[in-house]
């Protein structure tokens, strides 16, 4: 595993992180809550070396990062009215599961659903834009283990283990916790994941629609 520190080393980090992912390869960033493991959409070996790492089982779906709402309606069936909640809450730390226009790769949308977020953070954000496609990703860590904020976790989860991610960008301690996860295939959003947005305030944007 190559280890990137990414202060004062954003510019280069980003160019290693978009080499990795062009190869068919699994990078840990961070973001704005925990740190992930990300691998380009569209690459099924990417997405098979994602979930090896993860020790995932193979049923369970990952999210994708997406670097815009617009990005987003072009993946799913998102209105006007739900692009505008959209608007409240991206870039951040929530994930909404939506109805899906074309299935993507095996393991990232299901029959006709798929979970995507934005994430705020600045090293994905100019990651995402550079890249300019969707990104299936996952928390840091082995599949049942809490998720790695740091990199001596990381390190803890996967320096011993195979396989291996290819490359680490270190950004130092992320004091965060896992994104809420609403499904929004309906009308009205229903939290299906506790995060760092409550119902009180999902009840509050989702009102103001």
């Amino acid at each position: 595993m190559k280890i990137i520190r990414l202060i004062h080393n954003e510019g280069h980090a980003v160019d290693q992180a978009l080499r990795v992912l062009e190869a068919g390869g699994v990078a840990v960033v961070p973001t704005d809550t925990v740190y992930g493991m990300v691998g380009a959409a569209d690459n099924e070996i990417a997405i098979k070396t994602l979930f090896a790492i993860k020790k995932r089982d193979r049923e369970k779906f990952v999210l994708l990062f997406v670097k815009d709402i617009a990005q987003a309606r072009t993946i799913a069936y998102i209105s006007d009215v739900k692009a505008r909640f959209l608007e409240k809450i991206w870039p951040g730390a929530v994930s909404i599961i939506f109805q899906h226009k074309a299935k993507l790769a095996s393991n990232i949308s299901g029959d006709d659903t798929i979970g995507m977020r934005m994430p705020a953070h600045s090293f994905v954000s100019i990651l995402l834009e550079k890249w300019g496609r969707p990104l299936a990703q996952t928390s840091a860590n082995i599949s049942g283990g809490p998720p790695a904020k740091n990199i001596a976790e990381i390190l803890a989860y996967f320096e011993s283990h195979e396989p291996k991610p290819d490359l680490i960008i270190d950004a130092g301690e992320i004091i965060g916790m896992p994104s809420t996860v609403i499904n929004f295939v309906r009308d009205a959003p229903l939290i299906v994941r506790s995060g760092i947005m409550t119902k009180m305030e999902l009840d509050m944007l989702a009102g103001g629609k």
